[in-house]
């Protein structure tokens, strides 16, 4: 699996049309293997949705996006999570642990999750 962040520095962006850079992150198993970042083009969002389909992203992490971006974005085959702050790396940590869907938080904040076993 390819996440995609959209970022400015090692940060979340607040806009994906024109954050500075996408970091994309390999996944294996659920462990991050691979980050490269890739400068954004500030391309069409139609060209955007080729390039993240061309890079083998399958899921883009934003803190918000254009509905009709995000519509291009699906159509191209790449999953959407908008609502996401903090960190890009954190982002995709939380998300493989299932602590965000759609930008909201699973667990309560304070709590930590339950350890197994």
């Amino acid at each position: 699996m390819r996440i995609a962040v959209a970022s400015d520095d090692l940060n979340v962006s607040t806009n994906v049309g024109r954050c500075t850079s996408y970091m994309c992150y390999t996944v294996d198993r659920g462990v991050i293997t691979q980050c490269q970042n890739f400068p954004n083009p500030c391309l069409p969002p139609v060209s955007t949705a080729a390039l993240l389909h061309n890079l083998g992203v399958d899921l883009l992490l934003s803190y918000s996006l254009d509905e009709s971006v995000r519509r291009v974005l699906q159509e191209g085959g790449v999953e959407v999570v908008t609502g996401v702050t903090g960190t890009a790396r954190g982002a995709v940590e939380s998300y493989l642990a299932h602590w965000l869907l759609d930008g909201e938080a699973l667990e309560s904040e304070g709590e930590a999750p339950e350890e197994l076993g």
